[in-house]
């Protein structure tokens, strides 16, 4: 047997056991992957338990938010109010990149996740929410893709499209003169190693999300002939190419010696390259479908995820739409980040003051509220018994903080939070929640101008405004315009207890002092404060 011969049985014999290897690995790994599908819905578990720091959820949120009407969406003050970040990631049972920036959108304001028959599919249909979440698992996080009609198509150079052909000519030398063929072959493709690697770090996250798009394809075809799915806007036979070709495509498992050879023959024979040129340009005359399976996919995610957290809550309802009515009634209202909550009940019909002490539960409340609302419009899930609403948008003003970089003391930043409310235009209903009004300064300034700012507010017809106050006097102030109600504690053997709920009227107990004594301030303090109170 002549030299040649040898080798080129070597070469294929390698590829060949190589290849075995990695298929049957593969296989196993999906298998149990499969299997772990249902394991997780049993659990209330999600797949991954940690961030990707290459996670990138709010991409969707930032590429669109400028084409929508202001006021429409849950803005940055808003969602850092509410600690929306740690209700995203609650709710986050999603198991693709493009589920989890459709669910941040959709809290955003972006859109909806309200298909009773889909939640209900994956509720009550094992075979169908397995399969499902298989392809959605395999299609996975592991790239946040750029949408496809944002990425820059890469000039195609006729030169480089002739390189890959470079190891097959001098692979056929071999059978010519073996030395000189070896040596060339080995050459050439280290050439087009060393040449792979340099365009591939020129665009490189184009094309993780080129051929992460061919996946959203191949798993969106497969989950389409699942029984009972519904059907995607996608004529899959426009995308057949990239389909078939996503094994090729993907990014490859280290540890799969298989795997790790595919990977040597994409870059002797720049494949990635050549791929994306030719699976571009069908993205570019199908962009349409395209999207509309990245909108497949995501939306099937989302609703398996909502499934999930639904089943982490001790008490959930679907919330009532009432247009008839401007308020919101609810009964067992409670805030989803707390763990053994104070339920409420509740019927907000007029504008309310709330009164109070510290950490009585004012902000807590009109937290719960507020989330809830947002959640109601987007996810048509609440954590309440009963919650019948007006849609509308929220806005609130709480958790206001000075900045070093910005320069804003503490009162600049409440006052441009507020204005921003202040300034709201247009006949939408707004939902206004203002937690301490004007804290940043003094009693006097803050009475008067948060007077007048609440009874501007109270002015407009499309307004609803929770206000929170620890100052009894403007609560007076505006017992015309604004229902009066609060929250209490009850100081007992030294211990100051609270029972969290909401009650009519004014408050008519301050804790402060009191807290000195309790915290063992020293009795000097706490005399003197207490004689200074009648005096101020």
């Amino acid at each position: 047997m002549s030299t040649n011969q040898t080798f080129l049985i070597f070469v294929v014999a390698v590829i060949l056991i190589a290849s075995i290897v990695g298929i049957i690995g593969r296989y196993m790994s999906r298998q149990k992957l499969f299997k772990s599908m249902e394991t997780l819905w049993q659990t209330i578990s999600p797949l991954e338990t940690f961030i990707r720091p290459n996670s990138h959820y709010d991409y969707e949120y930032q590429l669109y938010k400028d084409n929508y009407k202001p006021y429409t969406l849950v803005d940055d003050k808003t969602w850092s109010d509410l600690n929306m970040s740690a209700i995203f990631h609650q709710m986050n049972y999603n198991l693709t990149a493009i589920g989890e920036m459709k669910l941040y959108s959709c809290l955003r304001g972006m859109l909806t996740i309200t298909n009773k028959s889909l939640l209900n599919l994956f509720n009550d249909n094992a075979e169908f929410r397995q399969h499902v979440t298989f392809h959605l698992a395999l299609l996975g996080k592991s790239v946040y893709p750029t949408f496809p009609d944002q990425i820059t198509p890469v000039k195609r150079h006729t030169l480089l499209m002739l390189c890959p052909f470079l190891p097959i000519i001098t692979f056929a030398i071999i059978f010519i003169n073996a030395q000189v063929g070896i040596l060339l072959f080995l050459l050439s493709c280290l050439f087009n190693i060393i040449l792979s690697a340099i365009l591939k770090r020129t665009y490189e996250d184009d094309l993780k999300s080129i051929f992460y798009a061919s996946n959203v394809l191949k798993h969106g075809y497969a989950i389409s002939k699942v029984k009972h799915a519904p059907q995607p806007e996608v004529n899959f036979k426009h995308f057949r190419t990239a389909r078939h070709l996503t094994s090729v495509l993907a990014e490859v498992n280290e540890e799969d010696i298989g795997a790790m050879v595919i990977k040597l023959v994409k870059l002797i024979f720049m494949l990635d390259y050549l791929l994306f040129h030719t699976i571009q340009k069908s993205y570019t005359t199908h962009m349409k479908e395209l999207k509309n399976c990245f909108d497949y996919i995501a939306e099937l995610d989302n609703h398996y995820s909502l499934a999930m957290y639904r089943r982490t809550l001790d008490v959930y309802t679907e919330p009532r739409i009432d247009e008839t009515k401007n308020s919101i009634e609810f009964t067992e209202l409670t805030h989803p980040l707390i763990s053994d909550a104070i339920a409420n009940d509740f019927s907000l019909s007029q504008n309310i003051l709330l009164t109070g002490s510290n950490a009585s539960g004012k902000s807590t409340f009109m937290k719960a509220i507020a989330i809830n609302l947002i959640l109601a419009k987007t996810t048509h899930t609440v954590t309440a018994t009963k919650f019948v609403y007006q849609p509308g948008n929220v806005f609130t003003s709480m958790a206001n903080a000075d900045s070093v970089l910005s320069g804003d003391s503490y009162f600049m930043a409440e006052l441009k939070s507020i204005k921003r409310i202040v300034n709201i235009s247009g006949n939408q209903n707004i939902y206004c929640f203002i937690d301490e009004i004007f804290k940043g300064t003094n009693t006097t300034e803050r009475i008067a101008a948060s007077e007048s700012v609440l009874s501007f507010l109270n002015q407009k017809p499309n307004f609803k405004v929770i206000a929170a106050t620890h100052d009894i006097e403007l609560a007076e102030l505006l017992k015309n315009q604004y229902s009066n109600y609060h929250f209490n504690e009850v100081i007992e053997n030294n211990k100051i207890h609270f029972d969290y709920k909401i009650k009519p009227g004014k408050a008519n107990t301050r804790n402060a002092i009191e807290l000195l004594r309790i915290t063992s301030f020293p009795e000097q303090i706490y005399q003197r404060a207490k004689d200074n109170v009648p005096k101020i």
